[in-house]
């Protein structure tokens, strides 16, 4: 696998344990599905952020990209890609004529650059840190993407200062920032009030709605230890909260779509294979419409959204 930077050279122990979090797909589901592995939740997601049902956010953020100038864009970066659905998704639709992704987890980038060759698509895979992108190496020279793409991986960034002016370095002025985020609380650090709504809701549900694969019964969510956390990923919604807030020094923000998620990617997480029957639809509906109202009442902080931004012309 190349690494876009030999000179700055990655701690091993760092990338086992990303390989061990994120490294084999079976472990995600093997005690359950998790909440955006239902199509109704899928949905929701879309509707709140495109205002359509069927165009979800990568696609809604293309669109906004072609309402202002033609498609495909010469070339995107994909900050970790993870297995690849983003950029292969990017390429295969017409977006972009070719993707350059990076994930410093060896074991996903396999897997990644497999499923790209496997479709012919013109992707290159590098590993190498988002908290130190290379710029200037050959292939990152300064204004060389029309668009930097970040889904469900920035989160996981430290160093978000120094992240946000390599990527402004690695647009021309007026280059694209798509962001579809966790942005709540670091390291799941949900107040008291967030975890009793979750906990309220929780406890409506039967039981046979509340079981896992391996048959515990999810009697109780908590709120997680910040050494819980580490333990898994210490990257994990290391500085979540600051994603947003930060954005300004760099980018000119031109769209915020929050959407659902703060309870229900907890209450739903190993217990959603649970809700994939027609019998279970008013149960996932009831979920969702509770978060909602407590997301637009304002009881609710927005834990996850999706922002448009660009590098000022």
């Amino acid at each position: 696998m190349p690494h876009a930077d030999p000179s700055a050279p990655f701690d091993p122990r760092t990338v086992a344990q990303l390989d061990a979090a994120w490294g084999d797909p079976a472990s995600w589901t093997e005690h359950g599905l998790q909440w955006t592995h239902l199509s109704t939740v899928k949905a929701r997601i879309a509707q709140a952020v495109s205002g359509d049902p069927a165009v979800h956010p990568l696609q809604w953020f293309f669109q906004r990209v072609a309402a202002e100038r033609p498609l495909p864009l010469r070339r995107v970066l994909v900050l970790a890609c993870g297995e690849g659905h983003v950029e292969r998704e990017t390429v295969s639709a017409g977006w972009a004529e070719s993707a350059v992704a990076l994930d410093l987890s060896s074991r996903v980038l396999e897997r990644a650059r497999e499923a790209a060759q496997a479709q012919g698509l013109a992707i290159d895979y590098h590993q190498a840190d988002m908290n130190r992108l290379p710029v200037g190496a050959p292939g990152f020279e300064p204004g060389s993407f029309d668009a930097v793409l970040g889904v469900a991986a920035v989160h996981h960034c430290s160093e978000i200062e120094r992240l946000y002016a390599d990527v402004a370095t690695l647009l021309p002025p007026g280059g694209w920032f798509f962001l579809d985020e966790y942005v709540g609380p670091d390291r799941f650090q949900w107040s008291p009030s967030h975890v009793r709504h979750l906990n309220t809701l929780l406890e409506l549900l039967p039981p046979r709605l509340r079981t896992t694969l391996d048959g515990r019964l999810k009697a109780h969510a908590r709120r997680p230890t910040p050494q819980e956390v580490i333990a898994v990923d210490a990257s994990e919604a290391v500085r979540s909260s600051e994603l947003l807030p930060l954005l300004s020094g760099h980018f000119e923000r031109l769209a915020w779509r929050p959407y659902g998620g703060a309870l229900l990617h907890v209450l739903l997480s190993d217990i959603a294979q649970n809700f994939l029957g027609d019998a279970e639809a008013p149960y996932l509906d009831a979920l969702l419409d509770a978060e909602e109202e407590l997301l637009r009442s304002g009881q609710l902080d927005p834990c996850f959204g999706c922002v448009i931004a660009r590098r000022p012309r």
